[in-house]
């Protein structure tokens, strides 16, 4: 694991992808925390839910009034809450910017339905139409899927030096061009002992598994 910093810098400017039918976008009300949290540990982010309420807490709790018009889902057809993002509210200026993209997440039965280019455009609109004309992002090397969409939608890396393992991770697995000018990185230094280890067992064991790691 290792975060990841990108910036956008004119959310002005974005390609509008939209929702495919049978998806609409529907903002946070009271009570909604629970929704983010289902959708949270559903992704792989919490393992439990009391860990994903004290999480929502710790970063929404500053801007709380705000946040029917800052977080916001895309909800299916049936009612359900099946992906959401947030526009923060920076307590205090980071290099200039006043707002970031936290907590994107799409629950793991829903990943791969197009959802993610329509959310992403999005959250960029939404940027703006609070007055934020760029926007930090934190994501990881575990979502690199994730990062590499960031990238091909207009993000940028941010503060590589900072962080160069975890971009040199990313090259390696995605050989984007927007990281020509970082090297890749040799494939025992991008996973942990164990891990490896574990795939080793499990690859003499079975030949179709999953394996996640939590922390």
């Amino acid at each position: 694991y290792y975060e990841l910093l990108m910036t956008y810098e004119d959310t002005s400017k974005y390609i509008d992808y939209k929702l495919p039918e049978g998806y609409h976008i529907e903002f946070y009300k009271p009570g909604d925390e629970e929704f983010w949290v289902d959708i949270h540990m559903k992704s792989g982010e919490f393992t439990s839910r009391e860990k994903g309420l004290q999480h929502f807490h710790v970063f929404f709790d500053s801007f709380i009034d705000e946040l029917d018009k800052r977080c916001f889902f895309i909800v299916n057809d049936f009612g359900e809450k099946i992906a959401t993002s947030t526009i923060s509210k920076l307590v205090e200026k980071e290099d200039g910017y006043d707002a970031a993209v936290d907590w994107v997440a799409i629950s793991k039965e829903y990943q791969g339905k197009k959802l993610a280019k329509p959310m992403i455009s999005y959250f960029i609109k939404l940027a703006n139409s609070l007055g934020h004309d760029k926007l930090m992002l934190h994501t990881q090397t575990h979502t690199w899927l994730a990062a590499k969409l960031y990238l091909d939608l207009g993000f940028i890396p941010y503060k590589i030096e900072e962080n160069l393992k975890g971009w040199q991770i990313l090259k390696t697995l995605t050989n984007h061009e927007l990281l020509k000018e970082i090297d890749c990185i040799d494939e025992k230094e991008m996973y942990s002992d164990i891990a490896l280890k574990i795939v080793k067992i499990l690859d003499e064991k079975y030949t179709n598994y999953e394996y996640e790691i939590w922390d």
